[in-house]
């Protein structure tokens, strides 16, 4: 399943490389806190239809089908085992013996693992079918030798901020456990959320060496390539009446090394080209002083759609504390208790 990109105009692909990453790793995030099948189901369709935008439906579903039974068995585990406390039971998967009792609450969660995965694979598709694979290293590699203090100072702030309100939403319990006064904890808190935004700035402002990032591009570039290839090959073998899948499997270990020899080899031919180009172009020299043609730059859209992020991680850690995490689970619950 090779994953490249495709070129289009829609909102994925306006959106800059580094609010994707992001957007993948505040989606991650969300998906875990958001313990609510019908909510995480709409997040999952919303996020979903807007990857439909700008990717080919047919091609984004034929790799989502194929995580499907993989996902199942996730949520199946779920289901078996996550029996809590005074969990509502059902019936026993095994009755002769009473065990592995299926509950309500293991239901309920199982449906919510399932779209959970789908969430991040997903996330993870569109950011690399809508990005070109240089943005996308150009996003994690270090481009500005002049430094902007204000600039720096401003994002370190409002970075903190937001790990503020995060950290005390989600550690409120914690917190309290403190032998401190309501003021000297919130500003402990306070100074700790802004020195980690102040490193997390810095780390991610001081980006890959040029080394790495053209290392990562590379890897972008010869994933499709050597799939390829690959296939090249498979096609090459059938034509000469070869049997790429024979039943019996030490038979198949003959085809697999027939057919990895060749793909190795072109492999290192291929290796040994790029090595030879990248010389011949004096990467090597003064690499810290280099220069690049493409620069990413932040725009409104991107700003809205890591506030609208933001927004809805806060969202989800209020509906916790206040425990209305899970309102499928209650409304099941309720309605149970009726009958």
């Amino acid at each position: 399943m090779t994953i490249e990109y495709q070129k289009g105009a829609s909102t994925f692909h306006r959106l800059d490389a580094r609010t994707k990453i992001l957007l993948f790793a505040a989606l991650t995030f969300l998906a875990v806190i958001v313990v609510d099948p019908v909510i995480i189901a709409i997040l999952f369709t919303v996020l979903y239809l807007l990857g439909t935008q700008a990717v080919d439906r047919g091609l984004l579903n034929r790799n989502l089908r194929v995580l499907v039974v993989i996902f199942l068995t996730f949520s199946l585990f779920q289901i078996l085992f996550f029996t809590p406390e005074g969990a509502h039971f059902l019936f026993y998967l095994i009755p002769v013996y009473n065990r592995v009792p299926v509950t309500v609450e293991g239901l309920i969660r199982g449906a919510a693992v399932f779209f959970r995965f789908f969430i991040v694979v997903l996330s993870v598709h569109l950011m690399l079918y809508t990005t070109p694979p240089v943005d996308l290293v150009l996003a994690v590699t270090r481009r500005e030798q002049d430094r902007r203090p204000l600039k720096e100072l401003g994002a370190a702030l409002v970075l903190g901020a937001i790990l503020f309100v995060l950290a005390l939403l989600a550690f409120q319990e914690r917190l309290a456990l403190l032998q401190l006064g309501a003021l000297p904890r919130l500003s402990i808190l306070a100074a700790l959320s802004l020195v980690t935004g102040y490193l997390v700035e810095r780390l991610a402002g001081r980006g890959l060496p040029a080394e790495m990032g053209v290392a990562l591009s590379l890897g972008f570039a010869t994933v499709g390539i050597l799939s390829q290839q690959a296939q090249k090959i498979t096609d090459a073998q059938k034509a000469r009446g070869y049997d790429v899948r024979p039943k019996n499997l030490f038979r198949r270990v003959q085809v697999l090394t027939a057919l990895l020899i060749p793909i190795f080899l072109a492999t290192l031919e291929r290796s040994q080209d790029i090595a030879v180009a990248i010389l011949a172009r004096a990467f090597d020299y003064n690499i810290s002083y280099r220069t690049y043609r493409r620069q990413l730059l932040f725009r409104p859209i991107d700003y809205v759609a890591l506030t609208l992020i933001v927004m809805l991680i806060i969202g989800g850690l209020v509906l916790n504390n206040f425990g209305l995490g899970n309102p499928t689970e209650q409304l099941v619950l309720e309605l149970l208790s009726r009958f």
